[in-house]
């Protein structure tokens, strides 16, 4: 597998009793222009940016790097000025007026179902590279392989959402994990953690290893190793 797809990093902001969200998913608007940078300076590690549909459409997002510094970094890098951007959704149940759709400054892939509407199809061809799979849920093994030998994506970001998270660590397919904790409370049983509402474990326990942790005024930002369970 670990040929077959590419590195994945993933990046959230959590409150200090471990939400992502709010119950009604307003955009996760609670940490500092720190983190906010910290957040652009990941995405342009990438190769690709990948980011579940409730999630870009929650937060309204470009999935786009808008840092002229990072940019010029990246081509320094000899990478393109921004990252493949890529959304995923099972139901296929879009909106072609979200601004992701409209960003035209990196290409947009998106990884769907054929339950999406052949009106949509449509609306979206001129937008986007799309990818149905003939399934009720994106086939996420499949979709890593297409975006690893298709798309030569060898760093994959992931900035959520929650079930795309979960999703990706049952296929044992996460291999870092950036957490910037904001000294927030939430509570409620319906705001998302970053594997979402409670419910099932996840089939196995997933073992992290800190590999850094910076305090910068009142956040704690958290990288972790992502250990491969067996």
């Amino acid at each position: 597998m670990a040929k077959e797809r590419p590195r994945i990093v993933v990046n959230f902001a959590i409150t200090a009793d471990g939400k992502v969200s709010t119950r009604k998913r307003t955009p996760t608007g609670f940490t500092s222009p720190a983190d906010k940078h910290r957040l652009r300076e990941i995405r342009s590690t990438g190769d690709a940016v990948i980011v579940g549909a409730g999630t870009v459409a929650a937060d309204r997002m470009t999935m786009g790097l808008s840092d002229p510094d990072l940019r010029k970094l990246r081509q320094k890098r000899g990478q393109p000025p921004e990252p493949l951007r890529v959304l995923v959704s099972n139901s296929g149940r879009l909106d072609p007026k979200w601004k992701v759709f409209s960003y035209t400054s990196s290409p947009l892939i998106v990884f769907s179902t054929d339950r999406m509407s052949q009106a949509l199809r449509t609306k979206l061809a001129s937008h986007c590279d799309l990818w149905l799979f003939r399934t009720g849920a994106v086939n996420l093994a499949e979709m890593l392989r297409i975006l690893r030998q298709d798309y030569r994506v060898k760093t994959l970001v992931c900035e959520g959402g929650p079930t795309l998270f979960r999703s990706l660590l049952e296929i044992n397919a996460v291999d870092e994990l950036h957490l910037t904790w904001a000294p927030l409370i939430f509570g409620g049983q319906d705001a998302p953690s970053v594997t979402g509402l409670p419910g099932d474990f996840l089939p196995k326990l997933v073992r992290c290893r800190l590999k850094k942790m910076e305090t910068i005024g009142q956040e704690v930002f958290l990288s972790y190793q992502v250990q491969p369970t067996l």
